[in-house]
């Protein structure tokens, strides 16, 4: 799947408590969105952490594993790791969704935690993949919030945001629907993330990928 990403900070914030991260390889593509906790320390450290780390632990300690299982593993130990954080950078706290795809069987699987969403795209249709949840989860019952969508479909697409998107505009479901249906999508992205700048209030990140 291709994608395309941008997070912009709130204006006249110094450091961007958002972050998105995209890997892929011949097995797997990951991508994921994550959203510091802004009244907790190091907002900007814990999602940037959070994104890392869920590649990181995926292909340096669970890549023998199946990927559903292994993300699983990551996820828990990525959060584990931001819940241990001693220092100056104690407490903090992030939002992360993201979406993988199982580039050998088909298959996709992905999850939430906080108030970041994901959108399915699928044959005309708008589905939300990720409700609210609460943003402190115990590490070992992390695994379980790993789903699997089954196989993909062509034509599938996915949106992938922080709250400081889908607050922003009321029809940001039919506005990133467009986007994914244009042929110039990155134009008409750009388009989008313009409008959205001129009503920010909290950072922001979007993350489209298009099959």
């Amino acid at each position: 799947m291709q994608y395309i990403a941008k997070s912009l900070p709130k204006k006249g914030k110094l450091k961007n408590g958002d972050h998105f991260g995209f890997y892929e390889d011949e097995r797997v593509q990951i991508a994921c969105v994550a959203d510091g906790v802004g009244g907790n320390a190091c907002d900007w450290k814990a999602s940037e952490q959070a994104c890392e780390d869920l590649v990181y632990f995926y292909k340096n300690e669970f890549a023998s594993l199946g990927v559903q299982e292994g993300i699983a593993q990551s996820l828990r130990k990525t959060f584990a790791r931001i819940y241990w954080t001693k220092g100056r950078c104690e407490g903090m706290l992030t939002t992360l969704v993201a979406v993988i795809i199982d580039r050998q069987s088909g298959e996709y699987f992905y999850f939430g935690i906080g108030d970041s969403l994901i959108l399915k795209f699928e044959e005309g249709a708008i589905e939300e993949l990720t409700p609210e949840c609460e943003f402190r989860i115990q590490p070992d019952l992390l695994p379980s919030r790993v789903k699997s969508g089954g196989s993909l479909k062509e034509g599938t697409c996915f949106a992938l945001m922080s709250d400081g998107v889908y607050t922003n505009r009321k029809n940001y479901k039919q506005e990133i629907a467009l986007v994914l249906g244009s042929d110039n999508w990155e134009s008409k992205f750009d388009e989008i993330m313009y409008l959205n700048q001129l009503t920010q209030f909290d950072d922001m990140t979007l993350l489209l990928l298009k099959g």
